[in-house]
């Protein structure tokens, strides 16, 4: 093989399938080192769409190739950025002016697509090079590129996640320093007992990049625990969705599991404002009346134009999003599965999911 890297996966990957892609790649002229992407290797080498995405996966780990997105106007197809990864965002979420219609577009996920270009060349000689293409004249190469609506990011939610959420160490640091605070001797001062849960869920969620919230906002008739801002509202994210134009978390820590009380409560605040999302964040795994409810209050709004959901949290779930370090918003997604789907002994383990 010209790229030794590829030697580590031939026992997980079919042989002939890595080597051949070993020898496109380091063969590939320099015009055609970048825009590489999954339906191209699909359709030259001839895999499943699945194969060619994991074997650029492998190859980006090991720097033999970089990831970046390619952001296309909606209607012309005109490239209008090239975007890496911590960009996207601000990308989805500011409006591209594209140079041939001459006007600014809204960018969706359907009009970003994923590419790769080589960044290490193989350590072989240009002799070793020419013999392998010598013995392989009839594979052939094409020069033309192969974008199709699988590379767009809109099949690949974990990327978008990942950069709408993802602290950094000192963040992670944070979040353990403030758990640490959950369990303290409040005395009988409630209040700071209280609110050493919300100033934690707020320093989470806070995380996510154009949401920003807090634990002071005050109704005629409530006082919500923490607060959250969406500030995305065009992006076709299923959790975005439910986020958007706020949503509303009650903390409770306490010993006690949270009961039908909260529940009962948020279901009651969701009914007077435009809030999507409720969560019921308590320290113990809620009763299992707390599922029923939501699960019915869900059945009660699905296929009205204002989608709502409850959900339950508890340590369980903070160690997930803080020893576990799992993204925020696939956990919410996780979590409204749960509900959506009836569910409520489902686990996030049950779930598959791989990325760069």
């Amino acid at each position: 093989m010209f790229y030794k890297q590829f030697s580590k996966i031939t026992d997980a990957l079919n042989p002939v399938f890595v080597e051949n892609f070993d020898f496109w790649l380091a063969t590939l002229p320099k015009s055609n080192q970048k825009n590489i992407t999954a339906s191209d290797v699909s359709s030259r080498l001839g895999v499943k769409y699945s194969l060619a995405e994991a074997i650029l996966s492998f190859a980006c780990i090991e720097g033999i190739i970089e990831k970046y997105y390619l952001v296309k106007c909606p209607d012309c197809d005109y490239t209008l950025e090239t975007l890496t990864p911590g960009q996207l965002a601000t990308s989805l979420c500011t409006p591209s002016y594209c140079l041939e219609c001459g006007e600014n577009k809204r960018i969706t996920t359907d009009d970003i697509y994923t590419a790769y270009k080589v960044v290490l060349q193989p350590n072989v000689s240009e002799t070793e090079i020419a013999q392998a293409i010598e013995r392989r004249l009839n594979l052939g190469t094409s020069t033309n590129l192969n974008f199709t609506k699988a590379d767009s990011l809109s099949n690949n939610l974990l990327n978008i996640y990942a950069e709408f959420y993802n602290p950094s160490e000192s963040a992670y640091q944070k979040f353990t320093e403030l758990r640490g605070k959950l369990d303290l001797d409040y005395g009988t001062n409630t209040t700071a007992k209280g609110k050493a849960l919300e100033n934690l869920i707020l320093e989470i969620f806070n995380q996510i990049a154009y949401v920003v919230g807090t634990n002071d906002v005050k109704t005629k008739t409530n006082q919500f625990d923490c607060t959250m801002l969406c500030g995305i509202k065009t992006i076709n994210l299923s959790v975005f969705n439910y986020l958007a134009p706020y949503f509303i978390v009650e903390c409770k820590n306490e010993k006690k599991k949270p009961d039908n009380t909260y529940t009962n409560k948020l279901e009651s605040i969701l009914h007077t404002n435009d809030a999507q999302l409720g969560i019921v964040w308590g320290r113990k795994n809620a009763t299992n009346p707390c599922f029923t409810i939501s699960r019915e209050h869900y059945l009660t709004k699905r296929d009205t134009a204002k989608q709502q959901i409850i959900i339950t949290c508890s340590d369980t779930d903070l160690d997930y999003l803080i020893e576990k370090r799992v993204n925020l918003l696939r956990y919410l997604e996780f979590k409204i599965f749960q509900i959506t789907s009836n569910s409520p002994d489902s686990t996030f383990e049950m779930f598959t999911f791989t990325s760069v």
